[in-house]
């Protein structure tokens, strides 16, 4: 499997050259009523890596205060109306765009975590004024708290999940199926966890694993612990059981001990 590192590798050139042309892009714009923009998701993490069904940059604009101008009047039609962005084509480079008003610390509390997770990987592309670069401060310390509670609040999730309370109501109806599932939601908890362990939130579930692999602490034979987790007999006690062990005492008890 070729992680993130090995695509950031591959694709520096290409990145590289998409970044100046999204910058030679944002140049010939009128920002006089922006604030901030910023470069987000793959292409943010050097990892963009269109294929057949090609790819665009994502890009967070925002507005100035006060200010009434919107996607359309400065980027002209939205090219792909069923996509929940502003979408346009540039020097035959797609862009996708989040338009809003200005992201200040009151405002990002308000995000539902994947969103939060993309802006803190974002670069900065233009802030004149510095007020984004300022409030990014604010912003990154409510982060590392933010984290720390959502680390808690997930080990106690699993915890009751796995419970002895919870494990004996299907136990004694021979729901092996249902504890199978909730040990495979313990698991996509505990993955959140190692996110929060190396000080960042987790990502939208749909990459989560993925960009998991690249964290700097994990436990031993991460990936093919993984593999092993998820490997089951969906109505097997014996299955169950082996599986239950090795979360525990692999990833389970690995969050524990690298806890801050």
């Amino acid at each position: 499997m070729k992680i993130k590192s090995d695509v950031v590798r591959e694709q520096k050139i290409f990145i590289d050259n998409t970044i100046d042309q999204t910058r030679k892009f944002l140049s010939s714009i009128d920002k006089s009523e922006i604030e901030t923009v910023l470069l987000s998701g793959s292409t943010a993490r050097g990892d963009f890596y269109p294929g057949k069904f090609g790819g665009m940059v994502d890009l967070t604009v925002m507005r100035k205060p006060g200010s009434t101008v919107t996607p359309e009047t400065l980027f002209g039609p939205d090219e792909e109306p069923d996509i929940p962005y502003h979408c346009i084509t540039d020097s035959q480079i797609g862009y996708q765009i989040a338009f809003s008003d200005f992201i200040d610390y009151k405002q990002f509390q308000t995000y539902d975590e994947a969103k939060k997770y993309s802006l803190l990987e974002s670069q900065i592309l233009f802030d004149e004024n510095g007020r984004y670069q300022e409030q990014l401060k604010t912003i990154e310390k409510f982060a590392q708290s933010d984290q720390q509670n959502e680390l808690k609040n997930s080990i106690g999730y699993i915890n009751y999940l796995l419970s002895d309370y919870k494990k004996d109501r299907w136990y004694r109806r021979e729901a092996f199926i249902q504890m199978h599932e909730n040990l495979n939601t313990a698991i996509r908890s505990a993955i959140k966890c190692l996110f929060y362990i190396n000080g960042s939130y987790a990502p939208a579930e749909d990459r989560r694993l993925y960009y998991s692999f690249s964290l700097e602490k994990l436990p031993e034979e991460y990936e093919n612990l993984i593999i092993q987790l998820n490997r089951q007999d969906m109505n097997s006690e014996t299955d169950y059981f082996r599986r239950e062990t090795l979360f525990n005492t692999k990833l389970l008890d690995f969050i524990n001990h690298s806890q801050n």
